[in-house]
């Protein structure tokens, strides 16, 4: 993380809002090993609130200086900052220049939310959200012996591919599903909504090869190849398995 030049940005910005001051306390429990009594420590951190509008609240230059942050650049927030909607009950925190999160205590306060970003969900999110809007991988899950033999698989050929996971592996990756051509719509307009790209191989009379593709770290290829075997299971196909390049 690369140190905040201008530390005194957020407050310049903020600088004609009315703002709170308070001392919070966040507790830590720490297990003594030596006697066997578990510690609690507290530590102590410092919360701004400002309550206003958001029209009369310079937001985009916030959220453009914590983008900045990460990146190095001027002028930078390094400190966390949340939207809070006290109307609908929805809390925004954008934590860097590649994603954010949006917490709410009603679903259908998040369902517009949930159908209008999907393809900002990050896969290794993406079906424990489907299930809490009983949406899309909802009810499609492996069994253990097919998830460690998929893991197993993905192991052999990181392996073979000689890549270091250490380093930059930012990847083109394809994967290869086979759907019953009744199916093959349904399942390219599905994927399409996650931020993979979808498109027809091969197709005969009774089914059709998908080739679907993403430029993404090949660390993470355990989250998209179960999303890959749950959505050929969803739509009674076949995952084929996956393919790899170096992007860089």
């Amino acid at each position: 993380m690369f140190g905040n030049n201008t530390p005194e940005y957020l407050g310049d910005l903020l600088s004609k809002q009315n703002i709170e001051e308070e001392i919070l306390y966040d507790i830590d429990e720490d297990y003594d090993e030596l006697t066997g009594k578990t510690m609690e420590m507290k530590n102590e951190f410092k919360v701004k609130f400002v309550y206003s509008g958001l029209k009369s609240i310079s937001y985009r230059e916030i959220l453009k200086g914590i983008g900045n942050y990460e990146q190095g650049r001027d002028p930078s927030i390094g400190e966390s900052v949340y939207f809070i909607s006290t109307e609908n009950d929805v809390v925004f925190h954008m934590y860097d220049d590649r994603g954010c999160d949006v917490f709410g205590l009603n679903k259908g306060t998040l369902a517009p939310v949930y159908h209008n970003f999907r393809k900002w969900i990050l896969d290794y999110n993406r079906i424990e959200i489907d299930n809490a809007f009983e949406e899309g991988l909802y009810n499609y899950f492996e069994n253990p012996e097919e998830k460690e033999e998929r893991v197993r698989a993905n192991e052999i050929k990181v392996e073979e591919t000689k890549i270091d996971l250490f380093q930059d592996n930012t990847c083109h990756i394809t994967h290869s599903l086979v759907i019953p051509n009744d199916r093959t719509e349904e399942c390219i307009n599905e994927i399409s909504e996650t931020g993979f790209n979808v498109f027809v191989d091969i197709k005969n009379c009774e089914c059709t090869n998908l080739k679907v593709t993403k430029t993404e770290a090949l660390a993470v290829i355990d989250y998209q190849t179960e999303l890959m075997s749950l959505y050929s299971k969803k739509y009674e196909g076949e995952y084929m398995g996956w393919s790899v390049r170096k992007a860089f």
